[in-house]
């Protein structure tokens, strides 16, 4: 590989796990800003061998939320940094290859079942997105069961070994302690805004089938649901 095109890309790499590993805790606009000012020459270093201004998408993207102290808010503005990383980084060299954000996440889980799942899933979601539907229905419980764990582990959802997927939810949903309001909000509506239908009819129905497209909702849940149960 040209040696320029290797420590660009190396860089790049370097400052999407720097921008990772900022805790939810301490993801603000601001933590984005100290991170993003010393990175400046190698987005611009970037740009001139991928053609994708990162360095100029970085700054759109945050426009109006350099202040932003919203940790879920800020989650979102992160993955979407991520995204542009990675997409430089593949315009650079397209053989590198790049893990998407929710990959970052699955390394840290430490349940055995739930971070093979989770990779299952990412691997078949875009190609296999029945089957990825169908996992889904597992990988959902287990992200509750571990997070009921660590915040409440006495209770039946971090004790039980069965797996009920409306049920868990449900008593997720009213414990009210195990997620912060925005993590409910996702919850409550991936049950009423029509994806959990689809998923139960893939599962239950034999002539219905989804389109990859409407697997989006889920991992967008699952992005922001597993930063709950592992260390970010």
């Amino acid at each position: 590989m040209d040696p320029l095109k290797e420590v660009t890309i190396k860089k790049l790499r370097e400052a999407r796990q720097q921008l990772l590993e900022i805790s939810k805790d301490n993801l603000t606009g601001f933590a984005i800003q100290a991170w993003y000012t010393p990175n400046v020459s190698v987005f611009q270093r970037s740009d001139s061998m991928s053609g994708h201004l990162l360095q100029t998408n970085i700054v759109y993207k945050m426009q109006g939320s350099w202040q932003e102290t919203d940790a879920d808010v800020c989650i979102i503005l992160r993955t979407q940094l991520i995204e542009l990383i990675d997409q430089s980084i593949n315009a650079i060299n397209s053989a590198q290859q790049v893990r998407p954000v929710l990959e970052d996440l699955i390394l840290k889980v430490s349940d055995t079942k739930l971070s093979t799942l989770l990779k299952e899933f990412n691997e078949a979601r875009t190609s296999q997105p029945n089957l990825a539907c169908a996992g889904f229905r597992t990988v959902l419980p287990l992200i509750i069961r571990e997070r009921a764990k660590k915040v409440d582990p006495t209770h039946s959802l971090a004790t039980k070994d069965d797996i009920k997927f409306e049920p868990d939810i449900n008593t997720a949903i009213q414990h009210g302690g195990l997620f912060n309001s925005a993590e409910l909000k996702l919850i409550q509506r991936y049950l009423s805004g029509g994806d959990k239908d689809s998923f139960d009819n893939v599962v239950h129905k034999p002539d219905f089938l989804i389109d990859k497209s409407e697997l989006d909702d889920a991992v967008n849940l699952l992005n922001h649901l597993l930063p709950t149960i592992v260390d970010v």
